[in-house]
């Protein structure tokens, strides 16, 4: 680990470690042992396969967590947010990669199941690069300055800093971004530079992500008004008592009829994410029967990517044979039929095509990223010559590889859009199963959606 990670992890503070266990690390371990069979207790008792595939996997994370000494990080996180859970405080997705991790999940930092969603722990930390975890939770806005209160609280008001608080979009997603940081000393004696003003513009900001740059870890705070939309209407059908007494969007279905009847009619008026007449119309054609074609339309509705998107409706309505390069693309593929949608998907590509690890195939997959298209010289040679050791023609790897370069650049954070795609079914089933409550939330939470 270089000087600079070292320097962020040793400037916070050590976490309160309950007596009987020796530090973080192994309070984290019997955390996460504690947290998957809880998370997991059906398929601990039906199915001992997907158990020890759970179990490996909880394994893994743990190691390589503990190898780069972020347990401290974790735990940190956890509180906060668990805190907030205690309070009736809505938590919502991890914005960028956090529902990617099995252990994040244990820790109830993310209702997401990684496995559930095939999503990738390289893809939120990677064994291979040095750098410090970046958990970015998302809270309901009336509520989100009290966590920040019971942080500040907890470690002291010396030792935690608010940065900037600023409304933001980031893929027409109305969030309100807050930021601190948290250390285990005085930040007035720990720099030596002026901290900036809050309500920092967005090139202030820019500028500021150099914060690390002095050995200090920034925390990222969303804030979400469609929490607190989803909160009132739970509420409101609570309060009508008999079988809704105990009304929970949690525990909804994620296949109920007449949500997806109504988004295939286009009926998605006041929807979060949903609400333009361009999304209207993509629903209409595509007439989604599950959380996937959700997931895909959000994922595909952007600029540049709507021809991807007509090919994913013809092929789901079986107007266009859905057909793979190699057979072995059918398990990575199929969700998204036949269409690399997600960044997740080239990692997996690249894993099976040249049989390097994942954490390697997230290296490539973001210098492809960053390369110029017509300069990939050197990850392409290197790509085929696994490939080729892997077992494939030097040809058909040249092929894939060409594909991978492309479709790179517009594949989405699987994670991201899992998070994101069940708060748009979320207010979908509201409104499709509960539209007198619905119509008394959005007077209430006149919101962007």
């Amino acid at each position: 680990m270089d000087n600079i990670h070292y320097k962020l992890l040793n400037s916070l503070p050590d976490f309160d470690i309950p007596s009987g266990f020796e530090d973080a690390d192994s309070y984290l371990r019997d955390l996460t042992i504690k947290g998957i069979e809880n998370r997991y207790f059906k398929e601990k008792q039906a199915d001992g396969k997907v158990w020890e595939i759970i179990k490996e996997r909880a394994e893994y994370e743990l190691n390589v967590i503990i190898s780069k000494k972020q347990a401290n990080y974790l735990l940190i996180v956890m509180d906060y947010v668990n805190w907030a859970y205690n309070q009736n405080i809505p938590v919502g997705p991890c914005i960028g990669t956090g529902a990617s991790s099995i252990v994040v999940y244990a820790l109830n930092i993310t209702d997401i199941d990684p496995i559930k969603y095939t999503l990738l722990f390289e893809r939120f930390m990677n064994p291979y690069r040095i750098s410090i975890l970046d958990l970015n939770v998302s809270f309901a806005i009336e509520g989100r300055d009290d966590v920040i209160k019971y942080i500040i609280e907890k470690y002291g008001n010396d030792c935690v800093k608010n940065i900037y608080g600023l409304s933001e979009r980031s893929k027409m997603v109305p969030e309100f971004h807050h930021s601190i940081i948290i250390a285990k000393k005085s930040i007035i004696d720990s720099v030596s530079f002026k901290l900036p003003c809050e309500n920092m513009d967005a090139t202030g900001l820019s500028k500021f992500k150099n914060i690390e740059n002095h050995g200090l870890v920034v925390f990222d705070l969303y804030g979400l008004s469609v929490l607190d939309f989803l909160k009132y209407i739970e509420e409101l059908i609570c309060q009508q008592g008999g079988k809704h007494s105990d009304f929970y969007l949690k525990n909804i279905p994620e296949n109920d009829e007449i949500t997806f009847e109504m988004l295939g009619k286009g009926n998605s008026s006041d929807i979060f994410q949903f609400d333009s007449d361009g999304i209207k119309e993509v629903l209409k054609l595509v007439k989604p029967k599950n959380i996937n074609d959700l997931m895909a339309i959000y994922s595909l509705y952007r600029p540049g990517l709507l021809e991807k998107l007509s090919q994913y409706n013809e092929m789901k309505n079986n107007e266009q044979e859905v057909t793979y390069l190699i057979p072995e693309f059918e398990n990575i593929l199929k969700e998204t039929y036949g269409i690399i949608a997600y960044q997740e998907q080239v990692m997996q590509i690249i894993h099976c095509v040249t049989g390097c690890s994942l954490g390697d195939a997230d290296i490539l997959r973001r210098t492809l990223g960053k390369i110029m298209p017509s300069r990939p010289d050197g990850e392409k040679k290197h790509f085929i010559e696994s490939a080729v050791k892997n077992g494939y023609l030097e040809e058909l790897a040249d092929k894939i590889f060409d594909i991978l370069a492309s479709a790179v650049r517009v594949s989405f954070n699987k994670s991201h859009a899992v998070g994101y795609t069940l708060l748009v079914y979320q207010t979908a089933y509201l409104k499709a199963n509960f539209p007198k409550e619905y119509e008394m939330a959005l007077k209430k939470y006149p919101m962007e959606m």
